[in-house]
């Protein structure tokens, strides 16, 4: 059994006729153009051809990549069985099936799937659409958490009490998304050290031999989120963390890199050619926004707030008494938007705004569900003091893309926000 590193959360395990590869981003931006991958993959599209198995983490788009998987050949696709997680909306699903794969398997909570004799799958949800996998592979339990976040000692024995303890931890090691500011740079550097303590509890609780640290091997391409680059853990660092904080073998993988646990692993030559990856492309050639016609902005923010409208009818009104100030940063005016009717440029500037960003940037929270999750995780904005009222309208439209119900927690923080600013003022 050997283990073939594809590009951030993307490997290949390869086990008798079996060739599974897990959440394959193989090119290209992501988050609407908020990300790239820290190295170049070397895997091509057609060595599908070899792969019988494809499973997916969640839908996010440096997992499950649509304009990555068009481009499987049409042959390749019907020789492949991809495995996900059962959801209500089943939309990776029915994509898939659409796509022409060979079948599409979606797995039930706590029950193994086997590939063959060797080879199953446990796959369970997690929180925000996310999900994890516990592969047991030829005698051995490689577990998968790409994104979950498995931050606290009761979160990891949850998981443990389902699987047990295992072989290999697969884990991410950096924030993928937005902290702070543009000068919370303190903030960026604790939320880093978090990803290392949060490292060190999944060993204390899953006890591996081995941890491959992924799915943070991306950078923060933006003019708009440059900024979030400072701060993020540097792999070398990583690994002497797991190294000395961890009764783990720290095992890090270059793109392309195969492994096997009987290998005498050097893991400083991934590390070497990733540090000369960083200083040749993070913070060069930065992405830029493009200009949004005002009218058809406008028109996309009706449309948007129609949506949510319609999408939890119920809950009309509540929606309808929603507003949020933004200040768009290409255009140097402030925007009112309101539940009712979308955007309205106001005449005069207001400073207290809730959030500032670009056109581009907010357009696209007006043209998908998801657009509002997308921004969060790309930090393509500045927030204000009162954030939280525009995160209301993504958090609705979030629910309505997985067809969850209203997210009353968003607006029961809000509440507690203003009886606790009423204190402060009396």
């Amino acid at each position: 059994m050997e283990i073939r590193f594809i590009n951030h959360a993307s490997f290949i395990i390869e086990s008798k006729e079996i060739r599974l590869i897990c959440d394959p981003w193989i090119e290209g931006t992501a988050f609407d153009n908020g990300w790239r991958q820290l190295a170049e993959t070397k895997f091509r599209y057609d060595e599908f051809n070899d792969v019988t198995h494809i499973w997916f983490s969640h839908e996010h788009p440096d997992h499950f990549s649509p304009p990555n998987l068009v481009k499987i050949s049409k042959e390749d696709r019907a020789k492949i069985t991809v495995l996900f997680q059962s959801t209500s909306d089943r939309k990776v699903s029915q994509f898939c099936h659409k796509l022409g794969f060979k079948e599409i398997i979606e797995l039930k909570e706590d029950v193994p799937f086997n590939l063959n004799e060797d080879f199953s799958i446990i796959c369970n949800a997690y929180t925000d659409g996310d999900s994890y996998a516990m592969f047991q592979v030829e005698g051995k339990k490689i577990l998968n958490l790409n994104d979950c976040i498995v931050n606290s000692i009761q979160a990891a024995r949850e998981i443990q009490a389902k699987i047990g303890n295992i072989d290999w931890l697969f884990t991410q090691f950096g924030y993928a998304n937005k902290i702070g500011n543009l000068n919370d740079v303190d903030l960026r550097v604790k939320a880093s050290k978090e990803k290392l303590n949060r490292i060190n509890l999944q060993c204390q609780v899953f006890q591996p031999s081995v941890v491959i640290p992924f799915a943070s091997f991306v950078y923060f391409c933006h003019e708009d989120n440059v900024y979030l680059n400072e701060g993020v853990n540097d792999i070398a660092d990583v690994y002497q963390f797991i190294k000395e904080e961890t009764n783990a073998t720290c095992v890090v993988l270059y793109p392309n890199d195969r492994w096997n646990e009987h290998m005498e692993w050097d893991s400083k030559s991934a590390i070497r050619m990733y540090i000369q990856d960083s200083k040749e492309k993070v913070g060069k050639e930065l992405l830029r926004s493009v200009k949004i016609e005002k009218n058809l902005l406008i028109e996309n923010s009706k449309k948007f707030v129609g949506q949510l409208k319609m999408g939890f009818a119920r809950k009309k009104m509540l929606i309808g008494k929603m507003n949020a100030l933004i200040f768009l940063t290409d255009y140097n005016e402030t925007v009112l938007l309101t539940g009712d009717n979308g955007i309205e440029f106001l005449s005069s500037e207001d400073q207290n705004w809730d959030l500032s960003l670009s056109s581009e940037a907010l357009n696209y929270c007006f043209k998908e569900l998801w657009g509002g999750e997308t921004l969060r995780i790309n930090g393509r904005f500045q927030t204000g003091k009162h954030y939280n009222k525009f995160r209301q309208f993504s958090d609705i439209a979030s629910c309505l893309n997985r067809k969850e119900a209203f997210p009353y927690p968003s607006f029961l923080d809000r509440i507690m926000g203003k009886i606790a600013n009423s204190f402060v003022r009396n």
